[in-house]
């Protein structure tokens, strides 16, 4: 009964894969990967060969204003007593805005055609940006008695931004279901590498398009 389920599934599996095909080459839809990008997605799959535009955005941020302490007098216990001389830095993200954005572009070289499953290769290159703004301020502790240490800002708040720019490459086999013969999914499985070194993997992405002429 175990070998006839099997069995039952992979003819299944096959049927999905190849049956119909249709000649719609443009398709607009959304996809999500390391090296595809994220986003909103338009795919062009002609007979030879085929590309990917994927582009997405998303900012926010809390509208709530938000400042660093101005000061906080602290006595001395158990004989600790503050660096007077040493400068703390102080970093605050309570109200910060945010940026995330990326685009990435897809190569598309179809392998295989069946009537309604297409079996292709496909290099992809993306690129995401990140920005988040915070406030910095330094400080240092003041003597004010033999007991009591004022610690105090030395420097006017600042609005910083911390950026960070993160790319990927990827190289891998994909396939594409029509759902019908205008919904289309996607499924992808990339060797993915990143700029910074940290990603040496396989990372599956994908995607869901409408196509038309």
């Amino acid at each position: 009964m175990k070998k006839v389920s099997v069995l039952l599934f992979a003819l299944l599996l096959s049927s999905f894969a190849f049956s119909q095909y249709s000649d719609l080459s443009q398709g607009l839809g959304f996809a999500a990967g390391m090296p595809s990008g994220t986003g909103f997605s338009y795919r062009q799959m002609g007979k030879e060969h085929g590309f990917q535009i994927t582009a997405g955005a998303l900012a926010f941020g809390q509208n709530d204003d938000y400042y660093l302490q101005e000061e906080r007098i602290e006595n001395v216990y158990d004989g600790w007593k503050p660096n007077t001389s040493e400068i703390f830095t102080e970093r605050s993200w309570e109200s910060n805005d945010h940026f995330w954005g990326n685009i990435g572009l897809t190569y598309l070289k179809p392998l295989h055609r069946a009537e309604k499953s297409l079996f292709y290769g496909f290099a992809a290159a993306s690129a995401y940006y990140t920005t988040e703004k915070y406030l910095e301020r330094d400080y240092k502790y003041f003597q004010e008695t033999d007991s009591t240490y004022t610690y105090k800002p030395v420097s006017p708040e600042k609005e910083l931004h911390e950026t960070d720019l993160d790319m990927f490459v990827g190289i891998g086999l994909g396939l594409t279901y029509n759902i019908t013969d205008n919904i289309r999914f996607s499924l992808e499985l990339p060797f993915t590498v990143s700029d910074q070194g940290h990603i040496w993997m396989i990372v599956p992405q994908g995607g869901l398009h409408y196509f038309f002429k």
